[in-house]
C-alpha cells in the first residue's frame, strides 16, 4: 500500500515539474504576442510654397493730421463744418470777423491807386526832362512799398479764414461760433485727418533688416474688418541701439474709407517664397537635446525618429530641407507614447 502511494506522489509531482517547464518555454511567446499597436495620428509630406515672413502688431496712423490754429486775432462769426465732415484741400472751415482788415485793404488799396496816378503823370514828365530823375524814383519806391502794404492787408484778411490745407475728414471741432480768437495763446480750432492713406510703424529685427525693401508687401489683419494689403514705404537707415530693432513705415490704401486711424492691427510682412518646398505639419516636430525630428513610419507600421533640418516656418507648416522625402507618413498626433521601433496603428490621416 505504501508502495502505491510513493509511485502516485512521483508520477503527480512529475507532471507538476513538466507543467511548470511548458509555462516557462510559451512565456516569450505570450509577450511577443501581446504587444498593442499605438494609435497615432499622420500626415504625408509634399512639395507646397511657403514664405519667409515676420509677424509683429501695429497700430495705425493718418498720413497726414493737423490741429488748425487761427493766425489772427478775432469773433469766430461762423463755422461751416462739423465733425465727421469730408473736407477738400482750400475749403473754408471757419471765419473770424473781419470787417477791420477789409477797411484796412480798401485804405491801402485806394492810397497805392493814388500814387500809381501819380506815376503815371511823372512817368510822362520825366520822358520830358519836367521832373528830376531823383524824384521819379522815389515815387517808383513809394509805389512798390505800397504794393507790398496791400499784399499784407490782403494776407491779413485771408488769415481770418480757416481753410483745409489737405483733404481730409474733421475729426474733432473745437471751436465755436462767437468764441474769442487769440493768435498770442493759440488753441485747436479743428483736428484733421487724411483717410485716404494711413500708415504703420513696426520695428524689425535687425537681422530682417537686408530683407526688407520698398515697395514689399505686408498683410494687415483687423477685429471685425477684411485684412489687408499694404506695402512697405520706407525703412530707416540706422539700428536702434537700445531695442536692437529697425524702423519700418508701411503705408495702407484706404480710399474705401473701411479703416481709422488708432485701429489696432496684425501685421504679417513676407520677404521671400519657396513655391517647391518640402513641408510637414508644423506639429509633427518633437524636440530631443535641442534637435528637431519626426517619427516616421516603415512598412511594418513601426516608426523611426529621424532628424530634420528645417527652413522657412508658417501658421501651421514647416519646411524640411533635410532628413525626409516626399510622401514620408510622419506622425502629427501620438507622439508622447512613442519611441523608436514602436508599433502603431493608424487611426487617421490628416491633409494639411
Amino acid at each position: 500500500m505504501q508502495a502505491k502511494l510513493a509511485l502516485v506522489a512521483v508520477v503527480f509531482l512529475g507532471s507538476v515539474v513538466l507543467t511548470g517547464c511548458n509555462k516557462a518555454q510559451s512565456s516569450p511567446n505570450s509577450t511577443a504576442a501581446a504587444e498593442v499597436a499605438i494609435p497615432v495620428e499622420t500626415s504625408r509630406s509634399r512639395l507646397g510654397a511657403i514664405s519667409s515672413s515676420y509677424r509683429t502688431t501695429t497700430t495705425l496712423t493718418a498720413r497726414a493730421e493737423a490741429d488748425m490754429m487761427a493766425k489772427s486775432t478775432g469773433i469766430v462769426q461762423q463755422v461751416l463744418v462739423e465733425e465727421g465732415d469730408q473736407v477738400k484741400a482750400g475749403q473754408l472751415l471757419a471765419v473770424l470777423e473781419n470787417e477791420r482788415q477789409q477797411h484796412l485793404l480798401a485804405k491801402e488799396r485806394a492810397e497805392l491807386g493814388r500814387l500809381e496816378s501819380e506815376l503815371s503823370r511823372m512817368h510822362e514828365m520825366h520822358q520830358r526832362k519836367l521832373v528830376s530823375t531823383d524824384v521819379y524814383e522815389k515815387l517808383k519806391w513809394q509805389v512798390s512799398a505800397m504794393q507790398a502794404g496791400v499784399a499784407l492787408a490782403e494776407l491779413n484778411l485771408r488769415e481770418t479764414e480757416i481753410r483745409a490745407p489737405f483733404n481730409a475728414v474733421v475729426a474733432r471741432r473745437f471751436v465755436k461760433t462767437g468764441q474769442l480768437i487769440n493768435q498770442l495763446a493759440p488753441n485747436s480750432l479743428f483736428y484733421l485727418v487724411s483717410e485716404s492713406e494711413l500708415e504703420a510703424v513696426v520695428h524689425l529685427p535687425e537681422q530682417q533688416m537686408l530683407q526688407a525693401k520698398s515697395g514689399q508687401a505686408a498683410i494687415l489683419s483687423f477685429a471685425g474688418v477684411p485684412s489687408v494689403t499694404a506695402s512697405i514705404s520706407r525703412v530707416a537707415p540706422v539700428v536702434d541701439a537700445s531695442s536692437g530693432t529697425v524702423r519700418t513705415t508701411l503705408i495702407i490704401d484706404n480710399q474705401a474709407r473701411q479703416l481709422k486711424a488708432g485701429m489696432f492691427s496684425q501685421v504679417e510682412i513676407q520677404f521671400d517664397t519657396r513655391e517647391q518646398a518640402l513641408l510637414i505639419p508644423k506639429r509633427a516636430l518633437i524636440t530631443l537635446d535641442n534637435l528637431a525630428g519626426v517619427m516616421v513610419l516603415d512598412a511594418d507600421n513601426r516608426v523611426q525618429r529621424r532628424q530634420v533640418s528645417l527652413g522657412y516656418t508658417a501658421d501651421h507648416m514647416v519646411e524640411v530641407l533635410e532628413g525626409l522625402n516626399v510622401g514620408d507618413q510622419v506622425v502629427v498626433a501620438g507622439h508622447a507614447a512613442l519611441k523608436d521601433q514602436s508599433l502603431v496603428k493608424v487611426v487617421s490621416e490628416r491633409e494639411f
